[in-house]
């Protein structure tokens, strides 16, 4: 017999919830709403909107109400919720831990999903080794035309379409948090207070970025794998302001700086996934003879990865390097 505790996890995780992270989105909001407000969701899946106010300093939560109101008078699928702290990532914590259901839909306030969007996002994790999905994530933007310059950077934008066509894209690395599915209790886990997220992502004007990125970096760690569905679909918007040369060389300093962090991450799962099906003890004592060889010419090695393989594999922190350690800290899980 179901206990009732198994009865509750069951019908919890057959739902969803969207989350919408917004510093000063009241002009942004109409669009994201009413495309949300298009969603063809079958009667048996349950799902929600929770509309996380960053620190906003104009009407954001007043005008989300108002515009979801005309959109479904009398509907309680919307949420408002307030996060003091101002940093996307925060504000990504808070709505993760008031959200319903198991899983969950970043949804930025410039993300226009396509109508099945939800729809297909109960689906596209019914693998239980998925730790998060993504899709095709394509622009749109109120200027006349994109400068000649944007199609080199369009994958900064939060843009582009991972692969030909669905299928496991672990190796690529990450998925985009512009329209990204993960697990509720997957992203408590990887974002719990013991290992606070090395970033932070937007923070009020700041393009600091790479929070979305991180998380991908720890699910990996932690071996799960990540997915591309082709059903899942959205437009981004990107208006006419953001598609300067100044705007630009700020989203990508953002992205340079996130990066020196992402870095790290890469390092550390490069050297775990050398070393997660050896003998970790056999290993431990072998590398640093390996380290003297390569230093030596007698041994063709990469000499970062046999220091970073002794390092990991090491219980103690023995390295100045601050995320680095963090890093680790993270891996032992202490």
């Amino acid at each position: 017999m179901e206990s009732p505790e198994s009865k509750d996890n069951r019908e919890k995780n057959h739902g969803i919830s969207v989350i919408i992270c917004c510093y000063n989105s009241s002009d942004r909001l109409a669009q994201t709403l009413e495309h949300l407000s298009r969603q063809i969701v079958p009667r048996q899946l349950s799902w929600e909107i929770l509309l996380v106010d960053n620190a906003s300093t104009d009407d954001t939560a007043e005008k989300a109400l108002a515009i979801w109101n005309r959109l479904l008078p009398g509907s309680q699928i919307l949420c408002v919720l307030t996060e003091t702290n101002p940093g996307q990532q925060f504000a990504r914590i808070r709505g993760v831990k008031e959200a319903r259901y198991d899983l969950v839909i970043f949804c930025d306030d410039d993300n226009w999903l396509d109508p099945n969007y939800i729809f297909y996002s109960s689906i596209a994790m019914s693998d239980a080794s998925i730790g998060a999905a993504g899709g095709r994530n394509e622009p749109e933007t109120d200027a006349d035309e994109y400068p000649e310059w944007f199609e080199t950077y369009k994958d900064k934008y939060a843009l582009g379409i991972p692969a030909a066509k669905s299928g496991d894209v672990t190796q690529r690395g990450f998925i985009l948090g512009a329209g990204m599915l993960t697990r509720k209790s997957l992203f408590l886990e990887m974002c719990q207070d013991k290992y606070p997220s090395l970033l932070k992502g937007r923070k009020g004007e700041s393009l600091s970025t790479g929070d979305d990125f991180e998380y991908c970096k720890r699910l990996l760690l932690r071996g799960w794998r990540l997915y591309y569905d082709e059903n899942l679909k959205m437009k981004h918007f990107i208006p006419k302001e953001r598609l300067t040369i100044a705007y630009r060389d700020r989203l990508m300093q953002g992205i340079h700086d996130a990066g020196k962090v992402l870095n790290e991450y890469d390092l550390a799962i490069r050297v775990h996934n050398r070393y997660k099906y050896k003998n970790r003890l056999r290993l431990l004592l072998l590398t640093p003879f390996r380290i003297l060889l390569v230093r030596m010419g007698l041994m063709n090695r990469v000499l970062i990865d046999e220091q970073l393989t002794l390092y990991y594999l090491c219980p103690f922190n023995s390295n100045k390097n601050a995320v680095r350690g963090k890093i680790k800290d993270f891996i032992y899980g202490r």
